[in-house]
């Protein structure tokens, strides 16, 4: 393969945004793209769900795919935009994803590649390894959010994700919709495959990232998005996450 061909196939950005809120229009590409966040925080929303990404991990949007970005503050990524057909393995859809240390080392040096470089090269080498290496790409669900399909569903949700402070349920679903919260429970998981629980924890964990990520105090974050203490929320952030909230403001603090 000549190194013109091989650039057909992949090209690597790298931006940085310190502007305190940064949104972008809705947009879609004809190429998959690649976001990894190299420090700080985006928000990714397509017309079926929306995704947060966090430090050192990924995002990899399908060509076609409308999504609008939202960058937080001191925010630095790489943007990869990759030819579909340039293996037959890649994944088939838009996903949060864990993005590995081999991609992390060659990203830098992907970067501004242009058609200079000479066939059989060290630059066509890495270029090979870094698109055999985004077939082992791994869904990271915990950061992905799927809207309802019903509209009247998505709507309420949106309301309960504006007023995550309430402790909402089932219940409280069921009555907006004037339904049995056994209705409620059984769409729920047909529209989004997830309990409503269960979304609501995610939407919870979401919110509550971009706000560490903002600087805002942990006990702070912990009653805005629902939680009755910062210990119940840190269970909750360690069994979901890993880590604790307080472990992610230092890793995000640079402590």
């Amino acid at each position: 393969m000549n190194g013109l061909s091989v650039l057909t196939l992949l090209s690597v950005k790298e931006y940085h945004f310190s502007s305190e809120h940064f949104e972008d229009k809705l947009h879609r590409h004809e190429c998959v793209q690649l976001l990894v966040i190299k420090k700080g925080l985006i928000r990714v929303e397509t017309q079926t769900s929306c995704s947060v990404i966090t430090e050192k991990d990924g995002i990899w949007i399908i060509a076609g795919s409308m999504h609008r970005l939202t960058m937080l503050k001191d925010t630095s990524l790489y943007s990869i935009y990759v030819d579909p057909f340039a293996r037959a393995d890649f994944p088939y859809k838009t996903q949060v994803v864990n993005v590995s240390p081999l991609m992390h080392a060659l990203m830098p040096k992907l970067v501004g590649i242009d058609s200079h470089y000479l066939p059989h090269s060290i630059e066509e080498w890495m270029i090979e390894l870094f698109l055999n290496e985004l077939r082992s790409l791994s869904d990271l669900y915990a950061f992905e959010l799927p809207y309802p399909k019903d509209a009247e569903y998505q709507d309420i949700c949106h309301y309960f994700s504006e007023n995550l402070d309430y402790p909402w349920s089932v219940a409280d679903f069921s009555k907006r919709l004037k339904v049995s919260d056994r209705t409620v429970t059984r769409q729920f998981y047909k529209q989004t495959g997830l309990s409503f629980v269960e979304w609501l924890r995610r939407k919870r964990i979401q919110v509550a990232l971009e706000l560490l990520t903002s600087g805002e105090p942990i006990t702070q974050v912990a009653l805005q998005v629902g939680y009755d203490s910062p210990s119940a929320f840190t269970t909750v952030f360690k069994q979901r996450l890993g880590f604790t909230p307080r472990d992610y403001v230092n890793k995000v603090m640079g402590k």
